[in-house]
């Protein structure tokens, strides 16, 4: 069954306001979900029809944000119905519905973003997109991933760290949002790299292996896209 909703004010009491966004893509389970969270999400925001697999996950959205072309009318008015609330934007718009649900979670004081549903599907453009959203301005003070169900996505800004945590032979891989990322240096890989520069195009980053329960990766400068995959066990 959904979780009750928590009244607004007591939402706007957590300092640490961990946010589950769900899109219409492949989500992964709720128990990962919360894994990744460290606790159940104090705000559930849903960008159009991923209002129907945050329920099928058992949450009962807070906010489900966007144009409805993947959501029926009779669904927003039974979620709208039932405490949800439901934000319509035209269809001719500059943002995606899930960048749309992000920025509703960073104004209602999000600190901690999970994004959920973002790749898989038919339209590849969309997986970019979502991945994208990782660099958006608004988000480099927050704590942001994205997640499927083998995967989940960070982004390190230069001067900061990203620790991974995971099992012995989980794959890490980094990407440069940049044409150059400088002082790149990892722990816990088979592979390490001790300040050292990674720049686009070139695979160097791709599939490095954790050798323990536990990678960190720091930069200097740059920003960096951290891919983390569990391989079938």
């Amino acid at each position: 069954m959904p979780t009750h909703l928590r009244p607004a004010e007591e939402i706007q009491e957590v300092h640490d306001l961990k946010a589950l966004i769900v899109a219409d893509g492949d989500v992964p389970s709720r128990v990962a979900i919360e894994r990744l969270l460290g606790a159940p999400p104090d705000l559930v925001l849903a960008a159009d029809g991923g209002a129907l697999k945050a329920e099928r996950l058992g949450y009962a959205p807070d906010v489900v944000v966007g144009d409805q072309d993947s959501l029926s009318t009779a669904d927003a008015g039974r979620l709208q119905a039932a405490g949800s609330e439901v934000v319509v934007h035209p269809a001719a718009k500059d943002e995606s519905d899930t960048e749309l649900a992000v920025r509703e979670a960073v104004t209602r004081g999000a600190t901690r973003l999970l994004i959920v549903g973002a790749f898989g599907g038919t339209r590849l453009e969309h997986t970019i997109a979502n991945l994208l959203l990782l660099a958006m301005p608004e988000l480099s003070a927050l704590d942001v991933r994205l997640a499927d169900a083998r995967s989940d996505v960070g982004l390190i800004e230069g001067g900061r760290a990203l620790q991974v945590p995971g099992e012995a032979g989980d794959f890490v891989s980094l990407f440069p949002l940049e044409p150059r990322v400088e002082g790149v240096t990892t722990h816990g890989l088979a592979y390490p790299l001790t300040d050292e520069p990674l720049v686009q195009g070139p695979a160097r980053g791709l599939s490095n292996v954790m050798t323990g329960s536990e990678a960190s990766i720091s930069t200097r400068a740059g920003r960096l896209l951290v891919v983390h995959t569990r391989p079938a066990r």
